[in-house]
């Protein structure tokens, strides 16, 4: 007997029926369960068909947007009034000061003007230098020349607005299993922009500028790891960078998940890339030969989309743009930037 011939469950040689999705040969009693199988997940599958219809008609799948905007909403509420509310105590703590200052010039000028009344000392010369520097004690109060209320455009205080940017895809089908095939990408995906700092893990490194810049402070050679300071479990999120000094070697930009304690042996949460065909996936490295495209002054955009479990790494000076899925049990949420940087000095700006 053939293989085919035999029943691809008991075995036996008795094979009445195959089937053309599997390819395997039936016995009679097995051939009724397969197709009972079959028909139990056709069951399954016309439930998930009327779950998504249901979702639909009841506008289920637009309450984690919403929550998204009203999350934004309420941290810049609270945002502004922190920053309303430190200003207004500089503001008092300025005038106050300003105000002991106008008290010791009009003491000198009273006690001035009654020893010259006493004496009979004065003239027009005299009135008019009292009035004027009556005058502009008085504006000083009303208009102090020294206290302005200006637009704070450094990052750490920025109120970033919100956009709502449609992606295109391409139709996607029942039967293929690849989920990052059917996701295309646009580099103005990012729904909120916020603020990001860095976070030393080890190695030598140097911050400055707000945490907003990270250099390698070693003399030599060796490896310095940061992270982020936010968490990653919604959403996309869009973080730039500026390399402003690189070596002969590339520097690491990607992710890990918070949840691990990253070490300088090995993790396999961490996922992005030291170079744009050069990738690591799981922690190893998976393609690439490494070369030197990345250069200082060159500007890489990292956008984390936990929405699609996915990371896209943006070139701009060669309009290249690389995408890697996220399997979440190997890198589960939430999920930080990851940089390291290998040579001495390197250094890298957050400039979004």
């Amino acid at each position: 007997m053939t293989e085919e011939q035999h029943c691809g469950k008991c075995r036996k040689a008795v094979c009445v029926a195959k089937c053309h999705g599997c390819k395997k040969s039936f016995c009679m009693p097995h051939f009724v369960k397969h197709r009972l199988h079959l028909a139990q997940r056709m069951d399954n599958l016309r439930e998930k068909f009327e779950l998504l219809q249901n979702d639909i008609n009841k506008d289920n799948f637009k309450q984690s947007l919403l929550s998204n905007i009203y999350d934004w909403e309420q941290r810049s509420m609270r945002k502004i009034h922190e920053i309303a509310e430190n200003a207004r105590k500089d503001v008092e703590e300025k005038l106050l000061a300003l105000k002991s200052d106008v008290e010791i010039s009009i003491g000198q000028i009273v006690r001035d003007f009654q020893a010259n009344a006493e004496a009979d000392n004065y003239t027009e010369f005299e009135l008019e230098k009292w009035s004027k520097r009556i005058f502009n004690l008085r504006d000083s109060l009303e208009h102090p020349s020294t206290i302005e209320i200006v637009e704070d455009n450094k990052l750490s205080s920025t109120i970033y607005g919100i956009k709502i940017i449609e992606q295109k895809r391409r139709q996607e089908s029942l039967c293929t299993n690849s989920i990052s095939e059917t996701v295309s990408y646009t580099s103005e995906q990012s729904m909120e922009l916020i603020p990001e700092h860095f976070v030393p893990m080890y190695g030598p490194c140097r911050l400055s500028e707000d945490k907003y810049v990270a250099t390698h402070s070693s003399y030599r050679a060796g490896l310095s790891q940061l992270t982020g300071s936010n968490n990653y479990s919604s959403g996309k999120h869009s973080i730039s960078f500026l390399i402003e000094k690189k070596g002969i070697k590339n520097m690491f930009i990607g992710i890990h998940s918070a949840s691990n304690e990253a070490s300088s042996s090995f993790d396999r949460s961490i996922y992005g890339w030291w170079n744009l065909d050069y990738v690591i996936i799981n922690g190893e490295h998976e393609a690439g030969d490494d070369s030197l495209v990345i250069q200082t002054g060159d500007k890489i955009t990292l956008t984390v989309d936990c929405d699609n479990l996915q990371i896209h790494f943006e070139h701009h000076r060669t309009r290249k743009i690389c995408h890697i899925p996220i399997e979440l049990n190997t890198c589960p949420f939430p999920w930080r930037i990851l940089i390291r940087l290998l040579m001495a000095d390197d250094s890298i700006r957050i400039c979004n």
